[in-house]
């Protein structure tokens, strides 16, 4: 999980972006970015409940190997018919 601390940081160095650009459209950029950062920060508290502590037993039995199953052949029995010239499909 990313920390506020971090997230801050990268606000500040973006805002000092804003601040510093060359043209309209690249402070703009700049700002859509914070507001961005922001948003995740803000929803995450929302809409996210805090997570519930796992222990060692649990998780244990949490991760096992995957079982694999061979398929099981189920013997075709051919089917004879009066009319039938051939084992071809073509034999008519």
């Amino acid at each position: 999980m990313i920390t506020y601390e971090t997230i801050v940081k990268q606000i500040e160095k973006l805002t000092a972006e804003a601040a510093h650009a060359a043209t309209e459209q690249q402070a703009r950029e700049k700002l859509t970015a914070i507001r961005a950062l922001c948003d995740v920060v803000l929803d995450e508290k929302v809409s996210s409940p805090k997570p519930a502590s796992i222990n060692s037993m649990s998780m244990s039995t949490t991760i096992s190997t995957p079982v694999y199953t061979q398929p099981v052949a189920i013997p075709a029995q051919k089917l004879e018919e009066d009319d039938a010239n051939g084992d071809s499909l073509f034999d008519f």
